[in-house]
């Protein structure tokens, strides 16, 4: 009876030791805030084994049912972390989350200690940069970026400049300055390009990313003369004939008057 008792606990103690063997553990993170335009990293960490696959899935919670926005593979591999970049440029301000889903439910073998789903908000901080100069410029004059962004005060601002073939300049620092009685940061600075295509400014302020700009810049434009155009008339079936000059009626009229005196010179003779 002993000997049974014994072989009892055994097999039970070998039945959970064979459970936590294929508990697994997996733990995903984000940070809790981004700013919309910045890239969102996710990581985790696991246990599973390599070549394990699953999906890291993007929602914006919404009072109905949570809508997918992206969705990205994983396939873990020796180092059992992975580390994923999701765009977030054209997202609205809100609450999202990222979760973890398998192609097929894993069962007992996701241990309780797994962390697979968490939330984060986006914020929309592009209203915070006001512009003073056009999004289109001309190249010679260009690129000039200038505004303000309001309630700033005087503080450091960074910006960096990406063109039609990557970086055109290291990371740019301007100092803000204020106008009297005013709290608005006022930002001025002005880059030389010489090429044509779409600049890409992003701005950053103390507390991170702010939002990004496009410049469009464009060779001057070139005025081009407009044709002339003639007018015919065709109301009319006959030439119209140019008028005499006043000179020119005069000298009619004297070769008229000097044959007329011939001609009266002529018949006296006779």
């Amino acid at each position: 009876m002993h000997d049974m008792k014994s072989a009892v606990i055994l097999l039970l103690c070998l039945l959970c030791l064979a459970g936590s063997v294929q508990a697994y553990v997996l733990t995903i993170s984000a940070p809790k805030e981004i700013t919309a335009g910045a890239p969102l990293e996710v990581t985790g960490d696991t246990t599973f084994p390599v070549g394990t696959q699953f999906d890291i899935v993007i929602y914006k919670l919404q009072p109905a049912t949570p809508q997918e926005v992206a969705r990205r593979m994983v396939i873990i591999d020796e180092s059992k972390s992975f580390q994923l970049a999701f765009p977030t440029t054209g997202l609205g301000a809100g609450n999202y989350k990222a979760e973890v889903k398998f192609p097929l439910d894993p069962g007992q073998k996701l241990s309780s200690d797994s962390v697979t789903l968490t939330t984060f908000t986006i914020l929309d901080r592009s209203g915070e940069i006001v512009l003073t100069v056009d999004t289109e410029q001309e190249l010679g004059e260009a690129l000039r970026i200038e505004g303000y962004i309001p309630k700033a005060g005087v503080t450091t601002i960074t910006l960096k400049v990406s063109g039609p073939q990557g970086a055109v300049v290291p990371p740019q620092d301007v100092r803000t300055t204020t106008r009297m009685g005013k709290d608005e940061g006022y930002f001025t600075k002005t880059i030389k390009v010489e090429e044509r295509g779409n600049y890409y400014v992003d701005f950053y302020d103390i507390r991170g990313f702010m939002a990004t700009i496009t410049f469009m810049v464009d060779p001057p434009s070139t005025a081009t003369p407009s044709p002339t155009i003639e007018t015919v008339n065709t109301t009319a079936d006959v030439p119209v004939l140019p008028r005499a000059s006043a000179p020119l009626a005069g000298c009619l009229g004297g070769i008229l008057g000097a044959a007329a005196i011939v001609w009266y010179a002529q018949g006296l003779k006779r």
